[in-house]
């Protein structure tokens, strides 16, 4: 090899290893600028990392938010998309390029929501898809899809079995719900009111018989939600009717619940990855019976809850007490885990 080829060779191998250097240093940066982000929020008293609470949401505030803390104050989250514009343009410095903030005409950073997993000894396992957009100065458009998949909710089908013929529970018409509405956010996000108004669509509400008909469209449900957060203490109050609409319209439910707890930063406690600790509250009403006429309480739940912060924009929430009325537990266990974004 000549001398040139061998001092080249020499020359590649040091530039690759510099630029190895380099990239190390930058992976490096970005992980302190994302822990100082997470600093500088829990810094405000709010949940570890990324303040879930957004009035749950600040302003998806359906169910869906409800058994999860929520999301960033609009305030801090142009805090910390601002910390990441400068961020990327530091990037764009060096040679790399922002990709497009805007997506169908729409502004990404005006979105917001989360996905939901969430289990409890009633409705059993439920997901949710909830999201907002700023529409004008704090005021939100949001929606939400809720899908129940208790099989208590479906259609129902006899098959034949060991014994003879028998009920299968079956998995059809399983009930569906999705809906949407305007968050107003009031005294610089601090307390937020969440009108929505959904579809329900299954099989469920208005036959004779749970189950009997499948169908779009079986039952409404307005619903308003209100969220307090200061940094202190957080507190929830829900309220929806579910009324049946078509064909029987056997019957119509009440879903309502309250909630209040404090935050770590009341008793300013730092480093401890809990959001907040406090009292559930939740009641299910059989409101209307137009086929037996016999209306009444279903479960009405009452316990501690606490609610963890956890790495990527998580949040696990964990509710359990005595059910008041009796009749399907003497007990109830609510738990929730929910991503952000």
């Amino acid at each position: 090899m000549s001398s040139n080829a061998l001092a080249l060779a020499q020359t590649e191998d040091e530039l690759r290893k510099k630029l190895e250097l380099l990239e190390a240093r930058i992976a490096e940066l970005e992980g302190r600028l994302e822990n100082q982000e997470a600093q500088d929020v829990r810094g405000k008293g709010h949940h570890g990392g990324v303040n879930l609470k957004r009035a749950p949401s600040s302003g998806v505030t359906h169910p869906a938010f409800a058994q999860t803390g929520g999301e960033p104050r609009k305030s801090e989250v142009k805090e910390i998309k601002e910390a990441r514009v400068i961020h990327m343009k530091g990037h764009a410095e060096g040679g790399w390029q922002a990709a497009p903030d805007k997506d169908h005409g729409f502004d990404k950073e005006k979105f917001h929501g989360g996905v939901t997993l969430k289990q409890d000894s009633f409705f059993g396992f439920q997901t949710i898809l909830d999201a907002g957009y700023e529409v004008a100065d704090n005021i939100d458009f949001t929606f939400y899809s809720w899908l129940w998949t208790s099989p208590n909710f479906g259609r129902s089908r006899v098959v034949a079995g060991p014994n003879g013929m028998q009920v299968d529970a079956g998995g059809n018409g399983l009930w569906t719900e999705v809906g949407m509405g305007l968050n107003f956010r009031l005294f610089n996000d601090t307390l937020s009111i969440n009108p929505q108004f959904g579809i329900l669509n299954g099989a469920l509400l208005s036959s004779r018989i749970v189950g009997r008909g499948i169908r779009a469209a079986e039952g409404v449900v307005p619903s308003i939600t209100f969220n307090y957060d200061n940094g202190f203490f957080t507190g929830q109050a829900y309220l929806a009717y579910y009324a049946a609409i078509r064909d029987e319209r056997a019957r119509d439910f009440i879903h309502n619940w309250v909630n209040v707890g404090f935050k770590p930063a009341l008793f300013n406690f730092k480093n401890v990855p809990i959001n907040s600790v406090g009292i559930h509250w939740e009641h299910l009403r059989f409101h209307v019976d137009r086929i037996e006429g016999s209306p009444g309480t279903l479960y009405n739940w009452i316990g501690p809850y606490v609610e963890f912060a956890l790495p990527m924009h998580l949040a696990l929430r964990f509710a359990a007490g005595a059910d008041l009325k009796g009749d399907v537990s003497n007990e109830f266990y609510q738990a929730s885990i929910k991503m952000h974004f």
